[in-house]
């Protein structure tokens, strides 16, 4: 076993956005932290000369390709019957490849019963417990957001201005009533800040282009980077406990070396899938009831809206998206008291040829501008207008937790990867939603059709399979994030979210990691 030292006293497992806000903060009030991550620190001109993500290092291949069940309603439209395992795993993780959008969740969203059989959707804390930090994170990683326009009352401040909101955005605004959308908060900027130029617009968050978009890597990582020791390439593989303790902690570098890594606290902070495969697979940890249990994602409904009669001129606008639709953020209805939030995508058919969305929505549109007999103008005519008229809406629809939806450990390679394997359904409510959205646009609809183009199982939103309740009965961690059965292991990562919502995940999680980083300054030395 390969030696190793190290003076820190809190060792950080993660190297994405909670990783390193965690590891910033208790170096403020003055641990001495060790971050390690099992991913290699690509820089943005070496993912761009690559044209991705991929790491090379042999135990971080990815995607993984897991079964998933057709759509109870409607075509699916990516991944065959395919839900795609596709983290990131580099310095940085997931935020090199996101798109940037961070909702924070609705109030109501930490207080929520059971339904349509999952469990209490209730948390350990509050919205009000979070407000101050989700204040903060978002100054921290230069939020841009509208504090005059919000999904919801409360204390808003963002640090740069919202991108102004797109044709599509406004077409929008015009079929269905000026507040259904407003500008989401991204960390996409609207103007230079941190060194970082104003977002291209290009829609190529995924990787983006000029390295604008707000990553861990290049807003948190430069201000850490001198006071934290870091070493990348380690794949954390065992934790070690006794007497209600983590003593150590098991890795093994890029040279197939073990590694044994002592520190006073532990942090477990990779994502909201391997965070739960490690503690499943370190015999030591003691093995709750909900452990793997009650996994979640959003699914996703698309629907287009063709020859609407308002000018939305997609694929024109300051940013990949600039607006949310929100009537249905709170709730969808009395009767289905689950969320869906809309993304206004007025990027698909700006697209180049061969892109799954543009050649799907270009085939429907072609089908609308084919002439009848009594209709007046050239094919080329009637695909300019329907083309203009086009809105493509995508709603996130919260997931319930239910205990059958799990995370479990498929295979363990030769490398050391753990494989999963995801058992999610679809919602039992999914085809009332379909409907619910359906009925709400035609209804509002002077002109024109709206179709349920198709439907995506993942949003790459990993949450609940290490949840967060007050008993360990409930859940793996408490309020504190701490693991119920061990003194001095946390976990900070989606995987702790009891709940859903229908936001994406990213600034919840942000504003936990601060209130674990004072936590953790507390029981510091």
């Amino acid at each position: 076993m390969g030696s190793f030292e190290s003076d820190a006293d809190l060792c950080v497992l993660g190297g994405g956005i909670a990783g390193m806000l965690v590891a910033e903060r208790a170096l403020s009030l003055g641990r001495r932290v060790l971050l390690v991550e099992r991913g290699t620190p690509l820089t943005a001109q070496q993912r761009l000369s690559q044209r991705s993500h991929d790491d090379p290092l042999p135990f971080n291949r990815s995607p993984h390709r897991l079964p998933h069940e057709a759509p109870p309603v409607g075509p699916r439209i990516r991944w065959d019957r395919d839900y795609p395992y596709w983290p990131v795993y580099n310095l940085g993780g997931c935020t090199n490849h996101f798109f940037g959008n961070m909702p924070r969740f609705h109030p109501s969203h930490f207080d929520a019963p059971a339904f349509a059989g999952g469990i209490t959707r209730t948390w350990p804390l509050t919205y009000s417990d979070l407000e101050a930090y989700y204040l903060e994170a978002e100054r921290r990683l230069e939020v841009a957001g509208s504090a005059a326009r919000t999904p919801f009352k409360g204390r808003f401040d963002y640090p740069l201005p919202p991108h102004r909101l797109c044709p599509s955005d406004r077409a929008c605004q015009t079929l269905f009533g000026e507040d259904s959308v407003i500008e989401v908060p991204n960390v996409r900027p609207s103007r230079a800040v941190g060194g970082r130029p104003p977002c291209c617009g290009s829609n190529k968050c995924n990787l983006c282009p000029i390295d604008a978009k707000g990553t861990a890597l290049n807003t948190v990582f430069p201000a850490i980077r001198d006071r934290v020791t870091l070493e990348t390439g380690w794949l954390a593989t065992t934790i070690h406990c006794a007497g209600g303790r983590v003593d150590a902690v098991t890795a093994v570098d890029a040279k197939g070396r073990t590694r044994r890594i002592h520190a006073r606290q532990f942090v477990l902070a990779c994502n909201g899938v391997d965070s739960c495969l490690l503690l499943q697979r370190s015999a030591d940890v003691p093995t709750l009831p909900s452990l793997g249990r009650y996994f979640m994602d959003h699914p996703i409904i698309q629907i287009a809206i063709y020859g609407s009669g308002v000018d939305a001129r997609p694929g024109y606008g300051d940013s990949a998206q600039t607006g949310m639709f929100v009537p249905f953020f709170e709730r969808t209805s009395a009767e289905l008291p689950v969320s869906m939030l809309a993304e206004v995508r007025p990027g698909s058919l700006s697209q180049p040829s061969g892109e799954l969305m543009r050649d799907l929505l270009t085939r429907d549109l072609l089908a609308e501008a084919v002439p009848s007999p009594a209709d007046e103008g050239t094919l080329r005519s009637r695909f300019t207008q329907a083309w203009r008229s086009t809105v493509d809406l995508w709603f996130l629809v919260e997931p319930q937790p239910m205990a059958a939806q799990t995370v479990t450990i498929d295979r363990i390679e030769p490398t050391g990867q753990c494989v999963p394997r995801i058992a999610l359904s679809y919602p039992p409510y999914f085809a009332a939603c379909v409907d619910h959205v359906l009925n709400y646009v035609r209804a509002r609809l002077r002109h024109g059709t709206a179709k349920h183009v198709g439907s995506i199982p993942t949003s790459f939103h990993w949450l609940g399979s290490t949840r967060m309740a007050e008993h360990s009965r409930d859940g793996c961690v408490d309020a504190d994030l701490r693991y119920h059965e061990l003194e001095n292991l946390f976990v900070l990562s989606t995987s702790v979210f009891p709940s859903a919502s229908s936001a994406n995940p990213t600034l919840t999680l942000a504003a936990l990691a601060l209130r674990l980083g004072d936590h953790l300054g507390k029981t510091g030395p």
